[in-house]
C-alpha cells in the first residue's frame, strides 16, 4: 500500500529575490540592498559588469583620497590656525577638494542606498540603510553648508566611509548567499528518463514522467526510478524495489503483482510491468516536494540581527537630532543648532552597523564553505547557533548508504578459503544492494570468483548454480533455502536488515547477516556535539527494530517508524531549537520545516535544496563543527552589535550635551568602524575541522549539472 501523506502544510510563500533566491522581503523583486547592487555587478552582462566594478573602485579611491585630505583639515581642531601662517588657502582648497571629490561617491552609492532605504521604510521594514543613509546625508550637508559659509567644520571623508563601506558589505554578504544558492541549485525533476508506456489505444510510447497518464501500462527497467505511483500489473513477475524515499529502509522490498508502489522507488531486480494509478503531479513523489517547499518558503522566525538594532536606533537618533536641535535653538542660535542635532546623528556610527553583521557573517560563511560546508544564508548561522539538539535521519547519514555483511558465520562443511570465491562468482555483474554487500565482502577476503556453470537468478529468492565439483549451489533468502530443504539453523536476535544464507547440494555452508554499518566517523560526531551540551537523536522511517542498534552503539535514543510528515511533526513538539540531518527525499519536509537543518553530500537533489547547509565532503564532523562557528559567529556579531550600541550611546550623550564638535562626532564615526573591522576578522581565527584543509576550488564553484533523482535515491 502507498503510504499516506499529508500536504496540509502551511501556504506563507514569499517571492523570491531575483538574485539569491531567498524570500524577497520587499516588493521590489530584491531582498536587500546587496543582492540589487549584486544582481545589477552579475547579471548584466560583461560590458555592464566592467561598469560597476569600475564604480565601485572609483568610489573606493575617491573615498581614501578625502580621507588623507581630511587627516590634513581634522587639525585645524586640535591646533587653530594662526594669522599669517600661509596655510589658509591651502586649507580650503583641500576643503573644495574633499567636496568636489566626494560629491561622486555620495550621488552614486548614497542614491541607490536611499532609494533602497526609503523603500523598506514604507514597508514598515526600517533598516540599518536608513540610519546609514541619514549619517552620510547629514555629514555630507552640514559639510556643505559650512563649506559654503567659510566655515572650518567639513567632515565628508565621514560621508563617503560611510557608504562605501556599508556598500561592500551588503556585496560580499549577497554575494556570498547567491554563491550558496548555487551551490546548493536542486534538481525538483523526478527522472529525465523516458518510459515505454501504453495507454488505451494499444500503441506504446516512451512518455516522460510528466506526460504518463493515471490507466497507462508502465515498463520501468531495472535501476530505474518509479515516476507514478502504480500497481504491478498481473503479467508482472514479482520484482524488488528500495523504498528509502518514503521509509528510510535500505533492504529491498518484494513486490507482487496488485501490490501498489510509490513514485520514487527504485527497481533493483525486475525489469518491472505496472498500471499507472495517477499522474505525476499527483503522485506521492511531487506531492512530498510540494510538502518540503511550503515549509521551506515560511517565514523566518528571526530579524537580521543589525536591522534589529537598527530598527531600533533609527527612530531614536531621529528624536535625539530632532530635541537636541529645539532645546539648542531655545538656548542659542540657529547656526550652533545646526551643527549640535548634525553631530549627533554623525555619532550615531551608521557605518558600524553597515558592516558589524554583514561582515562577521560574510567571513564565517566563506569559511565555512572553504572547509567544505554550505551555508545557505545568515539566518542559518543564527539558528544553528542556538540548537540544542540534532536529529539525525539513519540510512545514508548515520550509515554508509551502502550495504554491508556485519556477520558472516562459516559452516564445518565450508571449506573457508573457498565461499569468498563462490560469492564473487555467483553474485557477478548484480546491481542488487544485498548482491553488492556481498561482493564488497568476497573483494575484502581478496578472492578470484569460482568458475560456475548454469547460473540462474530467481526475483526476490537468490541465484542458484553448479560449481566445477558438480554441486548445486544455492544462495539467496534463508526462506528460499528453508523451502528447498536446507536446514538453516536458529535466527533468534538476529537484527540484520537482510539474511542470507549460501548451501551446497543441500548442504549449509555460510549464513550472512546484511545492514548497515556507522559511518566511521559517527561516533566522534556524537562525541563532540555532547563536548557542547547538545542531544543527539535518531529519526527515521525504518522499524524500531532496524534503529535501536544503530542507537545504542551510539549510546543515543531513536524514533522509528515515522513518516516524512511524523518527523516535522515531531521535531516542531520536543520545546527545543533542533538541527535535521538527512540525506532522502523523504527527509525533505524535515530539513524544510521548524529549524536549521543539514544535508548530506551526495544526498537528493530535494534534500540539498531544502536543507540550510549542504555538506560538500561526506563527513558528519562537519556538522558540530558547523554549529561551533555559527556560535562563534552569532557571538562576535553581538559583540559588535553591543559594542557599537554602548559606544554610540556614550557618542549620542555627549553630542546632544553639546560637549561634542562636530570633528570628534565624526572620527568617533571612524573609529567605530576600525574597531568593529578589527572584531569581525577574530572569525578567521577559528580552526577548521580536524584533517581539514581549505579548498580555494570551491569557493568559486560552479553551479552543478541536476542529477535525474534515479541516481541519487539509492
Amino acid at each position: 500500500m502507498i503510504p499516506t501523506l499529508d500536504v496540509s502544510a502551511e501556504q506563507a510563500v514569499k517571492a523570491a529575490c531575483r538574485h539569491c533566491g531567498l524570500g524577497a522581503a520587499s516588493t521590489g523583486g530584491y531582498c536587500c540592498y546587496g543582492c540589487e547592487l549584486a544582481a545589477q555587478i552579475a547579471g548584466e552582462g560583461e560590458q555592464r559588469r566592467g561598469e560597476l566594478y569600475g564604480l565601485i573602485t572609483f568610489c573606493l579611491l575617491l573615498s581614501m583620497i578625502v580621507m588623507m585630505l581630511s587627516l590634513f583639515l581634522f587639525a585645524e581642531d586640535v591646533y587653530p590656525p594662526t594669522a599669517g601662517d600661509g596655510l589658509g588657502w591651502m586649507r580650503q582648497a583641500y576643503r573644495v577638494a574633499s567636496g568636489v571629490l566626494s560629491t561622486p561617491v555620495v550621488l552614486l552609492l548614497g542614491i541607490p542606498l536611499l532609494r533602497r532605504s526609503l523603500q523598506s521604510f514604507r514597508e514598515r521594514q526600517p533598516s540599518m540603510d536608513l540610519l546609514v543613509a541619514a549619517g552620510a546625508a547629514a555629514a555630507y550637508g552640514l559639510s556643505i553648508f559650512n563649506l559654503v559659509r567659510g566655515r572650518q567644520g567639513v567632515y565628508f571623508d565621514s560621508a563617503t566611509s560611510a557608504l562605501v563601506l556599508t556598500t561592500l558589505g551588503r556585496y560580499l554578504e549577497a554575494s556570498a548567499r547567491a554563491r550558496a544558492s548555487r551551490v546548493i541549485a536542486p534538481s525538483l525533476q523526478l527522472t529525465s528518463a523516458e518510459f515505454l508506456a501504453t495507454g488505451d489505444d494499444g500503441i506504446a510510447r516512451r512518455l516522460g514522467a510528466s506526460s504518463i497518464l493515471a490507466g497507462m501500462t508502465l515498463l520501468i527497467n531495472l535501476e530505474e526510478t518509479v515516476p507514478v505511483d502504480l500497481r504491478v500489473a498481473p503479467s508482472s513477475g514479482p520484482v524488488e524495489v528500495t523504498l528509502g524515499v518514503l521509509t528510510g529502509a535500505a533492504a529491498p522490498v518484494t513486490m507482487k503483482p496488485g501490490d501498489e508502489i510509490p513514485a520514487g522507488a527504485v527497481v533493483v531486480s525486475g525489469p518491472l510491468h505496472g498500471i499507472a494509478l495517477r499522474g505525476a503531479r499527483e503522485s506521492t513523489l511531487e506531492r512530498l516536494a510540494e510538502l518540503a517547499r511550503s515549509l521551506k518558503e515560511r517565514p523566518s522566525r528571526l530579524q537580521r540581527l543589525g536591522d534589529a538594532f537598527a530598527g531600533a536606533l533609527v527612530p531614536l537618533v531621529g528624536l535625539l537630532a530632532v530635541a537636541t536641535f529645539v532645546l539648542t535653538l531655545v538656548r542659542g542660535s540657529l547656526d550652533h543648532a545646526v551643527v549640535t542635532s548634525l553631530a549627533v546623528v554623525l555619532a550615531a556610527c551608521p557605518c558600524t552597523y553597515g558592516v558589524a553583521t554583514p561582515l562577521v557573517l560574510w567571513l564565517a560563511l566563506r569559511k565555512a564553505l572553504a572547509h567544505g560546508v554550505c551555508v545557505r544564508n545568515a539566518s542559518a548561522l543564527e539558528e544553528l547557533s542556538a540548537v540544542s539538539a540534532v536529529a539525525f535521519d539513519k540510512t545514508g547519514t548515520l550509515t554508509d548508504p551502502r550495504l554491508a555483511v556485519l556477520r558472516a558465520d562459516l559452516t564445518a562443511s565450508a571449506a573457508e578459503a573457498e565461499i569468498p570465491g563462490l560469492l564473487a562468482a555467483l553474485e557477478e555483474g548484480s546491481r542488487h544492494p544485498v548482491a553488492q554487500a556481498l561482493l564488497g565482502w568476497s573483494s575484502d577476503n581478496h578472492s578470484a570468483p569460482a568458475a560456475l556453470s548454469d547460473r540462474r537468478m530467481v526475483v526476490g529468492k537468490g541465484v542458484s548454480a553448479r560449481d566445477a565439483a558438480g554441486r548445486t549451489l544455492l544462495l539467496g533468502s534463508l526462506q528460499w533455502l528453508i523451502d528447498e530443504g536446507v536446514a538453516v539453523g536458529s535466527t533468534a536476535g538476529d537484527t540484520a536488515a537482510a539474511r542470507v544464507a549460501l548451501a551446497g547440494d543441500g548442504v549449509l555452508l555460510a549464513r550472512f547477516s546484511i545492514g548497515e554499518a556507522l559511518r566511521p566517523e559517527a561516533q566522534e560526531t556524537i562525541a563532540a556535539l555532547r563536548a557542547q551540551g547538545i542531544e543527539a537523536m535518531i529519526l527515521t522511517g525504518d522499524t524500531a527494530e532496524g534503529a535501536s542498534d544503530i542507537a545504542a552503539s551510539l549510546g543515543i535514543t531513536a524514533h522509528a517508524a515515522l513518516t516524512p510528515m511524523g518527523k516535522v511533526d515531531l521535531l516542531a513538539t520536543r520545546g527545543k531549537q533542533i538541527a535535521m540531518v538527512g540525506d532522502g527525499l523523504n527527509d525533505a519536509p524535515a530539513l524544510a520545516g521548524t529549524g536549521p537543518s543539514f544535508a548530506m553530500d551526495g544526498g537528493t537533489g530535494l534534500a540539498r535544496g531544502m536543507a540550510q547547509v549542504t555538506l560538500l565532503r561526506p563527513d558528519l564532523r562537519l556538522v558540530p563543527w558547523t554549529i561551533a562557528l555559527a556560535r562563534r559567529a552569532t557571538a562576535v556579531g553581538y559583540q559588535n552589535l553591543y559594542a557599537s550600541t554602548a559606544y554610540n550611546l556614550v557618542f549620542l550623550g555627549l553630542a546632544a550635551s553639546g560637549a561634542l564638535r562636530p570633528v570628534w562626532a565624526g572620527l568617533s564615526m571612524l573609529t567605530s568602524s576600525l574597531l568593529t573591522l578589527a572584531s569581525s576578522l577574530r572569525i578567521n581565527a577559528i580552526e577548521g575541522p580536524e584533517g581539514s584543509q581549505p579548498e580555494a576550488a570551491i569557493l568559486d564553484e560552479q553551479p552543478r549539472t541536476a542529477r535525474p533523482v534515479a541516481a541519487e535515491v539509492v
